[in-house]
């Protein structure tokens, strides 16, 4: 169940990319120069920050996180995605960061169906337009 608490904690993590070519965090509602450069260089109209860890929030053992983004990996790999390694972190430090992927080119729909078949309440979504991510709450 998506809290008051929990969806200020999504908005105030931050979701950082390890870019082979240089890391960068990217913030809610806050417009990322490092994504859109990303975007208009790889010629993408839009990306996702997903993660298969921890679903609906509940803590999962270090193994079971692991065997979840190794599927997610495959499914997307599958599907053509190439996958950018990324980390959702508390900046509070109360919660142990998630592995995460940003993934060029993945639109808003397969990224909300991804998100939902891996029981996460909410992922990440940005346009190259705007390079500004947005919080979309998958949970109610």
């Amino acid at each position: 169940m998506m809290t008051s608490e929990l969806l200020a904690a999504y908005h105030a993590a931050h979701y950082r990319v390890q870019h082979p070519r240089g890391a960068f965090t990217l913030k809610t509602d806050s417009p990322s120069t490092e994504l859109a450069a990303l975007l208009q260089e790889s010629g993408h109209s839009c990306a996702a920050f997903i993660t298969a860890c921890n679903p609906h929030s509940w803590p999962q053992s270090e193994a079971d996180n692991a065997r979840a983004q190794q599927q997610l990996a495959g499914e997307l790999e599958q599907n053509g995605y190439t996958t950018i390694p990324a980390i959702g972190l508390d900046p509070a430090g109360e919660w142990q960061g998630e592995e995460s992927f940003l993934v060029p080119g993945l639109d808003l729909e397969n990224a909300k169906f991804l998100g939902e078949q891996y029981a996460q309440n909410a992922i990440l979504w940005a346009d190259a337009e705007t390079a500004v991510p947005q919080l979309v709450v998958l949970a109610s």
